[in-house]
């Protein structure tokens, strides 16, 4: 029994992983019936022998996250939030009222599984990177550093959405089938070593030349940044932050440019062949069409008076007797355009390094939180904050990330998540906030479910609070 459920987990992960390039090689899914011996790396060989092939499966990796989770890390993870609500309550209503299935199939096949393939398949670039002796040095860094970013990047996510999750960091798909939970902290700690260990192997040149939709050292220290700030490390945050508001290639923008892609704003963007973004797509349809994802109505009236991000990034429209707050941070989904879907932007650096100098109570002057709160606030056509203690200065950073950041990859919920409750400690700011607005709510909530069939292949995985086993 044990050896059938280690095929079944096999063939489960190694299914999915055919989503992503280099995986798809001489057969198909159904034909692994007896995987025989636990080695994976079919071709990996000459794939990882010379700098084009190599080069061509890494950004197998940013296709995957591209084409397979940019939405649901953005769209999904917002319903969960008072940031949006979404028109196919079918797929998604169950995030959205927080109410979700063990049995989800959006959980388990739309965000466990293709997190999992992109880990899979950096574990198995990071291993074949580091044995091949016939690249280039400094192609091999680069890809390396790519490869390491992007484990910690979906890491960054899995454990911010799970909480204790699985840890692979080989390549053998069985052992990997079987491993318990990790928890946080081991995840957290590995997630901030690949990022330290790629920050060493990147260069300070985008590998690209189709605008910076590759992964440089800037990438890794701007996202750095953001793992420091969920742990609590204010000092580090600090200081990864100020090396990309200091760094001259970028510069904050004016909100009608921010999402180009030519924009100096962006630290990192994925690519897409007709510069238009996938989360365009989900936050804007053709007139006649609700979005898939738009704006809670808590969300689109709680902007404060004159704010320009409301009058420029979002869009009224109206739909039989109905009207729908869309988000027009990406304008263009009909014709050949000039966006793709940004990742990593300056203006998050700013509020990472307010937050961090208001918790290390450094809240005044030209070094201090509020002078980057408001350099934020001068884009949005605001009037700078002054004279507030640290308590108030945290709650001024909280609402700017809630109206810069809406609407990607899953801010306003990590938001309310990572944050002290405001009443209770043992709380978060997801039940000050949520609780108000969703009789669904429940503390527990703050975490998703570990999916059923998961626990069914892996008898090693425990279940999150609050859900059923």
């Amino acid at each position: 029994m044990k050896n059938y459920l280690k095929n079944i987990a096999f063939k489960s992960v190694f299914c999915t992983f055919s989503l992503v390039t280099f995986f798809l090689v001489f057969t198909s899914c159904d034909d692994f019936v007896d995987v025989g011996a636990p080695e994976t790396q079919v071709g990996m060989d000459f794939v990882f022998s010379n700098d084009a092939t190599a080069t061509g499966s890494i950004l197998g990796l940013y296709d995957a996250v591209k084409n397979n989770l940019t939405p649901m890390y953005s769209g999904v993870l917002g319903t969960s939030s008072d940031e949006l609500e979404t028109s196919f309550p079918f797929s998604y209503g169950e995030f959205a009222s927080n109410e979700i299935s063990v049995n989800s199939y959006t959980l388990r096949y739309n965000i466990w599984m293709p997190s999992y393939a992109v880990i899979m398949q950096s574990n198995l670039a990071i291993k074949s990177l580091t044995e091949s002796t016939t690249l280039t040095p400094s192609v091999k860094n680069q890809l390396l550093g790519e490869a390491k970013f992007m484990r910690a990047f979906v890491n960054f996510y899995l454990v911010n959405t799970f909480g204790d999750i699985p840890l692979p960091l080989g390549s053998n798909v069985i052992e990997n089938a079987e491993l318990p939970r990790a928890s946080s902290a081991e995840v957290w700690i590995q997630i901030t070593k690949d990022l330290i260990e790629a920050q060493e192997l990147l260069g300070e040149n985008y590998p690209s030349t189709s605008f910076r939709t590759r992964i440089n050292k800037s990438v890794a220290n701007a996202f750095l940044a953001r793992v420091y700030l969920y742990q609590k490390d204010w000092l580090n945050a600090e200081i990864e932050a100020t090396k990309l508001i200091t760094n001259a290639n970028y510069e904050l923008v004016d909100l009608n440019n921010k999402f180009l892609n030519s924009s100096n704003e962006t630290i990192l963007q994925f690519h897409n062949v007709r510069g238009i973004s996938n989360l365009g797509f989900i936050y804007q349809k053709k007139p006649g069409y609700i979005p898939d994802f738009y704006l809670a109505n808590t969300m689109a009236d709680s902007f404060e008076d004159n704010d320009l991000r409301k009058s420029v990034w979002t869009k009224e429209i109206t739909i039989g007797s109905m009207s729908y707050s869309t988000i027009y941070k990406y304008q263009d989904i009909e014709n050949n355009g000039d966006e793709y879907d940004v990742v990593l932007r300056l203006a998050e650096q700013y509020l990472i390094r307010a937050e961090a100098r208001a918790h290390l109570n450094n809240i005044d002057g030209a070094s201090g939180a509020l002078a980057d709160l408001n350099v934020i606030r001068e884009k949005a056509g605001l009037d700078g904050l002054s004279g507030l203690n640290q308590a108030q200065t945290l709650l001024a950073v909280e609402n700017e990330r809630k109206f810069e950041l809406f609407g990607e990859w899953g801010h306003r919920w990590f938001d309310l998540k990572r944050t002290p409750s405001l009443n209770n400690s043992a709380l978060t700011r997801a039940d000050d906030v949520i609780s108000v607005i969703k009789d669904t709510w429940k503390s527990t909530s703050v975490l998703y479910p570990i999916p059923a069939e998961e626990r069914r292949l892996n008898t090693n995985l425990t279940q999150n609070p609050g859900y059923e086993f």
